[in-house]
C-alpha cells in the first residue's frame, strides 16, 4: 500500500491538511479574522508564513493592542510583501479608530490604495473611520472606481469629493455600494449609478450632500436601504428588478405608485405617504410579502388589499394619531400581524388564513394616561378583529389611573399571551387596571416584568377570594410556572415567572 507523505504533529499523527495545495489553504484562511489567521502560524513550519499570503487583508485599529506607530508598521509591511510577490488581494479592509493617528494613516492609505485597487485585482474594498466629529477627505479614494475587478465597496466617514465631476468609472462589475456617513454630491452618486449597471445592493446611511436620490430603469438593483432623519430628501426609484426597499427618515418617496413586480419586502419609517399608495396596492406590488410602516405620515384612513402579504407591521406615534386612525385590511394569506402604539381608533381585518399570529404592543403614556370604558372598549374591538389569530398583547407602561371598569360591558377575547412591563405604580392602581384587562381579554399566559411580579400574584393567587372582580366567575384555575427563555444559567435570579390561567368557556357559564 502506498504511503502518503506529510508532516507529523507532536502526537505522531499525519498532518494531511498541510499537504493540500497552497491556494486551497489560503482559501481556508480567508474565512478567519486577521488575528485568527496569524495564530495559525503556530501550527507547523509549513503554516508559519501562510497567513501572509491569504487573499484577504483586515486591519482594524480598534482590535489592535499596540501603539499607533506599530499599527502603521503592521499595515505597511504585509502590503509591501504582497506587492513584492505580485500577489492578488481579493478583500481589503481597514478601520481607523484613533483620531491621533489619522494623518499618518491617510498618508499610508494614499500610498497603497492606488496600488491595491489597480494592480492586485481587488474585489472588495472596505475603508472605515470611526469618529463622531468629522468626515475625512481622502481624494485618492476616487481611484477605487477605476478598478475593473471591484465587486463590493464599503465606505464610512469619507468624503467623495473632486475638483471636477467624476469622469472615469470603470467598476462595471460593482454589485454592492455601501456609504455610511459619507459626504457625496447628487451628481457623483448619479455618475456611479449610471456607470455601474450591475449594482444590486445600495446602502445610504446619513450621507451629507445628497438631496435627490435617483435610481432609474436600466439598473439591476435588488436592495435599496436609505436612513437619514436630518433633512427632507426626494427619493426616486424606478427599477423593476428591486426586491427590498428600506427607507427611514423624512423623505418624499415619489415613485410609490409605480409598478414593482419583484418587490418582496417594503420597510418605511417616518415616510410621508398618501392614500394613493394603497389604491392599487395589490396590482403595483403583486409579490410583496412583508410590509412594515413605522410612524409614517398619512395613515389616518386607508384600505389595504393584498393577496401576497404574509407579514404586516404597523406602528403609530402619539395617542391622537392612533385614536383617529381607521384602517381596513384585507390580507387573505396573512401569517403575522404586528401593531405598536396607542389603542387605534378602528382596525378591521379580513382573511381566509387559518393559522396566523398577531402581536399587539400598546404603548401608553404612564402617569399622564388613563383608561376609561371607551378606551377599554376600543381595545376589546381591536382584539375581536384579530380573534381568528393567536394573539399576544404587551402592555407597556400601564396607566396610573383607571377611571371606570365596567367589566360587564365587554365580551372577553381569548388571548394566548399577556405581558406587562414599564412603570411600577401602587398595588391599587395595578389591581384596577388588571381587572379592566381581564374583562377585555382572557389570556392563557400572563408574563410580568420582575418589578410587576407582586401585583399579579396578589390578584390571581393570594387575594383572589378576598376581592370581587367581574372576571372571577370565568377563571377556573391559576398556576405559576418558571419561565427560563433566553436566561443565562449563571444568573438564575433573572428567571421570569409566568401565570398560567384556565378560563371557563363562555358556553359553560350559567
Amino acid at each position: 500500500m502506498k504511503k502518503h507523505g506529510g508532516e507529523r504533529n507532536g502526537d505522531g499523527f499525519m498532518d494531511r491538511i498541510s499537504q493540500l495545495p497552497q491556494h486551497i489553504l489560503q482559501h481556508v484562511l480567508s474565512f478567519l479574522s486577521q488575528k485568527e489567521a496569524v495564530q495559525t502560524s503556530l501550527l507547523s513550519k509549513s503554516w508559519r508564513y501562510l497567513w501572509c499570503t491569504r487573499p484577504n487583508i483586515e486591519f482594524r485599529e480598534s482590535r489592535f493592542t499596540g501603539n499607533k506607530e506599530t499599527f502603521m508598521s503592521v499595515l505597511d509591511k504585509p502590503l509591501q510583501g504582497y506587492h513584492d510577490q505580485m500577489l492578488c488581494i481579493q478583500e481589503f479592509c481597514v478601520e481607523i479608530s484613533n483620531i491621533d493617528s489619522v494623518s499618518e494613516s491617510i498618508s499610508l492609505l494614499e500610498k497603497w490604495i492606488p496600488i491595491v485597487t489597480m494592480n492586485m485585482r481587488l474585489k472588495t474594498f472596505n475603508l472605515s473611520f470611526s469618529s463622531n466629529v468629522t468626515y475625512f477627505n481622502l481624494p485618492v479614494i476616487l481611484v477605487v472606481f477605476e478598478s475593473e475587478f471591484l465587486h463590493k465597496l464599503y465606505l464610512k466617514r469619507c468624503m467623495l469629493l473632486s475638483q471636477k465631476p467624476l469622469d472615469m468609472v470603470l467598476s462595471k462589475h460593482l454589485k454592492t455600494l455601501s456609504l455610511k456617513r459619507v459626504y457625496i454630491k447628487d451628481e457623483t452618486f448619479e455618475k456611479i449609478m449610471s456607470s455601474c449597471p450591475f449594482i444590486e445592493y445600495v446602502v445610504l446611511h446619513k450621507c451629507e450632500g445628497l438631496r435627490i436620490i435617483k435610481v432609474n430603469k436600466g439598473h439591476n438593483l435588488k436592495h435599496f436601504d436609505f436612513d437619514d432623519y436630518r433633512c427632507n430628501y426626494i427619493i426616486k426609484i424606478d427599477v423593476p428588478t428591486i426586491e427590498t426597499i428600506k427607507i427611514g427618515g423624512f423623505p418624499n418617496w415619489c415613485d410609490h405608485r409605480k409598478y414593482f413586480p419583484h418587490l418582496k419586502s417594503l420597510h418605511l419609517k417616518f415616510v410621508k405617504l398618501s392614500a394613493e399608495l394603497f389604491n392599487n396596492f395589490s396590482s403595483n406590488f403583486p409579490c410583496l410579502e412583508e410590509l412594515s410602516l413605522w410612524f409614517c405620515y398619512g395613515l389616518d384612513e386607508f384600505h389595504l388589499f393584498s393577496r401576497s402579504i404574509k407579514h404586516l407591521i404597523l406602528a403609530l406615534l402619539g395617542s391622537i394619531k392612533a385614536a383617529s386612525m381607521k384602517a381596513t385590511i384585507d390580507a387573505p394569506n396573512i401569517v403575522k400581524f404586528e401593531y405598536e402604539g396607542d389603542i387605534p381608533g378602528s382596525i378591521s381585518f379580513t382573511t381566509i388564513s387559518t393559522k396566523w399570529k398577531s402581536n399587539i404592543v400598546v404603548q401608553s403614556n404612564g402617569s399622564f394616561d388613563d383608561y376609561t370604558s371607551s378606551r377599554c372598549l376600543k381595545l376589546n374591538e381591536l382584539l375581536k378583529a384579530l380573534s381568528q389569530s393567536e394573539i399576544s398583547v404587551n402592555i407597556a407602561n400601564p396607566p396610573l389611573l383607571v377611571l371606570d371598569d365596567d367589566g360587564g360591558l365587554y365580551e372577553p377575547v381569548a388571548v394566548e399571551n399577556l405581558s406587562l412591563s414599564g412603570y411600577y405604580w401602587p398595588f391599587s392602581s395595578h389591581a384596577r387596571f388588571l381587572n379592566c384587562l381581564f374583562c377585555v381579554c382572557h389570556p392563557r399566559y400572563v408574563y410580568a416584568h420582575p418589578s410587576f411580579d407582586e401585583f399579579p400574584w396578589k390578584i390571581l393567587v393570594t387575594e383572589r377570594e378576598m376581592r370581587h372582580y367581574f372576571w372571577q366567575r370565568d377563571l377556573e384555575e391559576v398556576s405559576v410556572e418558571a419561565f427560563d427563555e433566553n436566561v443565562n444559567e449563571r444568573s438564575p435570579k433573572h428567571k421570569n415567572i409566568r401565570f398560567r390561567l384556565k378560563w371557563i368557556e363562555l358556553s359553560d357559564l350559567p
